[in-house]
């Protein structure tokens, strides 16, 4: 038996054990040419808008080597996460994966205990928990790893919970065997353009191509700027984030309520949107401490509030919802 095998053994058998859904292994090897020019092109487009830190990893996104030299493999996992939706109690939904405990504490926290498993046995000596926060293209991997397809909304679609997934990594200083675990189906989008026709801003430009600058997912979380006018009616009662181009997903229908592995607040039930417009910034870190609104910042959640109640006042009338 090869070495590159015993540690995928090893690390299939560990991330079993804790519960981690491995999906696949790969040897790294730079990401192909095309892949590297889309993404050199999307930002020469500006489509990154405000989020400068995908500018400045794009050195090393092509070629993971680049980043951590001493990486040799990674193994891929994916996350389920559908819920219901919910929100705050007089409205102001907040999307699903931000329900909970925020997913880069809970996801990281896992990755690292399989990877300090691995090392203690001597099976590695080095690793690094990736999930959202670090110049990983993840869906590119993910989709060499098969684990699924580029769905039209861009995302990466999951043959058994369509995009309602995350998707993290623990790169490896060790080689291991390519693997992929067994898939329940392979499919594509084929001729569905249920995403494209539902986004409230028309944020796709094309099938597989979005621009954040449009996306109400961007525009309530990662910008810090006024939202432009143009896109206050479209936002309706999305407090924080969108999950419309994933709810119309027919791949996603019949995937789990994972609420109870992510837990929720009971914020979405204690304040109102008017409770946030007074809210100090003390009160609010602690209240969403662990919890991914704290991205928004207060600003940028009394910012969001502030929309949906314009909004919900248009909707019901000149009494305002959240004085009930």
């Amino acid at each position: 038996m090869s070495a590159a095998t015993t540690v995928l053994q090893s690390l299939r058998q560990h991330a079993e054990d804790l519960g981690v859904p491995l999906k696949s292994t790969l040897l790294l090897a730079p990401l192909p040419e095309e892949t590297k020019l889309r993404l050199s092109k999307w930002l020469q487009e500006g489509r990154a808008g405000e989020m400068d830190y995908l500018a400045k990893g794009e050195p090393v996104m092509g070629d993971l080597k680049k980043w951590k030299p001493w990486a040799k493999s990674v193994a891929l996992f994916a996350f389920s996460y559908h819920r219901p939706s919910d929100g705050f109690r007089d409205g102001g939904t907040v999307a699903r994966y931000a329900l909970g405990k925020d997913y880069h504490n809970v996801i990281g926290r896992k990755l690292e205990k399989l990877g300090k498993r691995l090392r203690s046995e001597g099976i590695i000596q080095r690793f690094r928990a990736v999930t959202d926060a670090a110049p990983v293209m993840e869906r590119e991997w993910a989709i060499r790893g098969q684990m699924g397809w580029r769905g039209k909304n861009t995302l990466l679609l999951d043959p058994d919970h369509g995009p309602w997934v995350l998707l993290a990594e623990l790169l490896l200083d060790v080689e291991v065997d390519d693997w992929s675990a067994p898939t329940s189906r392979t499919a594509t989008c084929g001729t569905c353009t249920a995403c494209l026709d539902a986004c409230p801003t028309d944020a796709f430009t094309a099938p597989y191509e979005l621009d954040p600058r449009r996306c109400i997912s961007y525009l309530t979380i990662e910008s810090k700027k006024e939202i432009p006018e143009e896109f206050h009616g479209a936002i309706g009662d999305r407090l924080f984030g969108c999950d419309v181009c994933l709810d119309v997903c027919p791949f996603g229908k019949d995937s789990p309520d994972m609420s109870s592995e992510w837990g929720s607040l009971e914020a979405w039930q204690d304040f109102s949107l008017t409770d946030l417009l007074a809210m100090k910034d003390e009160a609010f870190q602690k209240t969403f401490q662990g919890n991914p609104l704290r991205r928004a910042g207060l600003a940028g959640i009394q910012r969001n509030a502030k929309i949906v109640l314009k909004n919900r006042r248009k909707s019901f009338g000149s009494q305002d919802p959240s004085s009930d």
